[in-house]
């Protein structure tokens, strides 16, 4: 576990730049984590060539996730590779919707290490194969090496001014982002949105919701946004306790909050519902028909935030089917 924070050094951004590299003598792929107590899960699966972050989010768990704060590149690529190849040949569904963006930020090293054109060069091969890269940066310019970005989706997690000033350090600006999300499109990846964590203060449904407004915006042709997640913020006790003062002092824990089912502190049932319905709204007035979901949430709160009719047959068929959708099987 990782040593409790101090607040005059707190966070050491030096630190979280370093670089170790290291062989990986475990799984490189994993499904989601997921969580337990009756949450639905969106059946995605991890790929981890690298993992830590050179930013710092307040709220971010791999703070507590590893017993360091640096990151970690694995050096055996080729063994991630053939487990890749290995388990695709056994793969019970029709598509596989990879992620790279669980313990580590996508591209937060693109530049330097190429990991997402690497995993896209290996994943190219499979017509039922996507891949997501999700980041809170705005480093996307050497994607366009990408031989098939018809099947890479580049996600970008998004939260509202006020809330990437106190809590997202050393991050792309909300502009910078979309900025680059205009250019993903442009170059023929699909996009996707990820407001998640949501942050409860006076005026977020205000913020919110014109954010919404502005990631729409940033998209000329919105049937390339592959599909756009919601979650309030959610995290272990012991993140809490490792921020002390510092979490405090930003008002992370202000709120009351409630340990769920999965043993996770979580807002208020009442409170998530309403960033939901307000959420769906706000999309709805602009492109009903987008891939809208709830990460980690229960069946009760799908259905208090009239959201439950978008996945009939389950979530995993949900995004399932917009994944075969964009491949064109």
């Amino acid at each position: 576990m990782a040593k409790k924070s101090s607040i005059a050094s707190f966070p050491d951004l030096r630190e979280r730049n370093r670089l170790v590299r290291r062989r990986n003598d475990g799984e490189f792929w994993k499904p989601c984590p997921g969580t337990t107590g009756g949450y639905l899960c969106c059946g995605y699966q991890i790929l981890s060539p690298l993992t830590g972050c050179g930013m710092h989010c307040s709220y971010c768990v791999l703070q507590v996730y590893f017993a360091h704060q640096h990151q970690v590149l694995f050096t055996n690529f080729g063994d991630l590779a053939a487990e890749v190849r290995r388990k695709l040949e056994a793969w019970p569904r029709r598509v596989v919707r990879f992620g790279t963006g669980e313990f580590a930020d996508s591209l937060y090293l693109e530049d330097r290490l190429g990991l997402c054109r690497k995993t896209a060069a290996l994943l190219e091969p499979y017509d039922n194969v996507l891949v997501e890269c999700k980041t809170k940066s705005a480093a996307v310019g050497s994607l366009s090496r990408i031989r098939r970005p018809e099947k890479v989706v580049v996600g970008f997690s998004l939260n509202t001014p006020p809330m990437v000033q106190r809590h997202e350090k050393a991050t792309a600006s909300i502009t910078e982002r979309l900025r680059a999300a205009r250019q993903c499109e442009r170059m023929g990846f699909w996009v996707s949105f990820h407001f998640d964590p949501m942050l409860w203060y006076p005026g977020w449904e205000k913020d919110y919701r014109a954010l919404v407004d502005r990631a729409f915006s940033a998209i000329r042709d919105p049937a390339r946004i592959a599909w756009w997640s919601l979650g309030g913020f959610r995290t272990t006790p012991s993140l809490k306790t490792f921020l002390g003062e510092y979490g405090r002092r930003t008002g992370l824990f202000s709120g009351e909050m409630v340990l769920g089912q999965d043993h996770k502190l979580r807002y208020f049932r009442p409170v998530r519902v309403d960033f939901y319905r307000a959420m769906r709204e706000q999309v709805e007035k602009i492109r009903p028909e987008t891939t809208l979901y709830l990460c980690m949430e229960s069946p009760e709160v799908w259905r208090d935030c009239g959201m439950a009719n978008r996945i009939p047959r389950g979530l995993v068929a949900c995004l399932d089917d917009r994944a075969i959708e964009m491949l064109g099987l």
